[in-house]
């Protein structure tokens, strides 16, 4: 999400929020915290088994992987696929045996070019962690600005159908279950963090612009926050990055039983990764409210100014959507292995 301090989403939810420069560095607290609440909530049942048969592992320790998976490149003279990350984030290293190499290398591979990217957008699984919906919109509707068939609701729906015995509806490719269930770890993490979901649009003056009404322009695009300053900082990142009080041995324990009381979604799981975005979209008033917007300079950012309370904020809001994305991955889990 890619949320927070020592993570860096691609979530909220989280989770680790990833650029188009693979050698940034990431770490796991956030996507940890909503694995280790969905672990919590699933013990003792069907899904805990399955979880376990896939993986071979936890889902605190899996939230990660879809993030590793960034430190695949391609070689642009001979074509050739390779990780090139090992080492480097203490998070990815379950994962950095040779045959979990060619596992991520296998994915990203699959995922690397089919969903069509304009030369100025990230390659195809980058671009499953996010939408990019206006924040002037009240519901997650496919064919707004901003979603696509590869978006954050597009790969988790993605997910569910290949888990529950289906087919990986193009152009997103996993391979099968493990693939599958990897990626929902991360996923739902992500698409309960703002930034993952909303997204400002700004015009050359900073000014706000609805790109629904409006007639698009691509220029205007904030690249999930990206593209904006707070002083020297990366705004998406600090959505991004978790206190304290929110990493895994904090809210990944005290937080199961609020985790818990969190209700159900309505109708078939796969309407609910819709139904998760609109909820995000709804929930991310705080992210914006009070901030104001620069001129865009020279290097194609704009700087924003936040409320004096607004750091207060964005942790109250990352914390109830942390719980909320653990107990909709363990939710979500029991309806695919009742």
């Amino acid at each position: 999400m890619q949320f927070y301090r020592r993570l860096q989403l691609s979530a909220l939810a989280i989770g680790l929020a990833f650029t188009a420069v693979p050698a940034r560095p990431w770490n796991a607290d956030g996507h940890g915290t909503v694995g280790k609440l969905a672990e919590a909530l699933i013990v003792g049942t069907h899904a805990e088994t399955e979880v376990h048969k896939i993986l071979g592992m936890g889902l605190e320790q899996a939230a990660v992987w879809a993030d590793c998976v960034k430190g695949v490149t391609q070689d642009e003279r001979t074509g050739a696929f390779t990780y090139k990350s090992a080492g480097h984030y203490p998070a990815c290293q379950p994962f950095e045996t040779a045959q979990g190499k060619r596992e991520m290398v296998a994915f990203a591979k699959r995922n690397w070019r089919d969903c069509h990217p304009n030369p100025e957008e990230e390659v195809c699984h980058r671009q499953y962690h996010n939408a990019g919906v206006s924040l002037q919109r009240k519901q997650y509707v496919q064919g707004l600005i901003g979603t696509s068939d590869h978006d954050i609701v597009a790969a988790i729906k993605a997910a569910i159908l290949v888990l529950q015995g289906s087919a990986s509806p193009a152009p997103i490719q996993f391979a099968g279950k493990r693939d599958a269930l990897l990626v929902l770890a991360h996923y739902v993490g992500d698409i309960h963090q703002p930034l993952h979901v909303t997204a400002v649009y700004l015009d050359a003056q900073g000014h706000i612009v609805d790109p629904d009404q409006d007639t698009f322009d691509p220029q205007t695009k904030t690249m999930s926050g990206h593209s904006i300053r707070d002083g020297s900082e990366d705004f998406h990142r600090e959505w991004d990055t978790v206190p304290a009080a929110l990493m895994v041995d904090r809210l990944g324990v005290s937080g199961i039983n609020e985790a818990r009381a969190i209700p159900v979604s309505a109708g078939d799981a796969i309407s609910w990764p819709a139904q998760w975005a609109t909820d995000t979209l709804l929930s991310s008033g705080p992210a914006f409210s009070g901030a104001s917007y620069t001129a865009e300079n020279s290097h194609k950012h704009w700087n924003v100014t936040l409320p004096a309370d607004y750091a207060t904020k964005r942790e109250a809001l990352q914390r109830a959507q942390l719980l909320k994305a653990g107990a909709r991955l363990a939710q979500l889990l029991q309806v695919i292995w009742p």
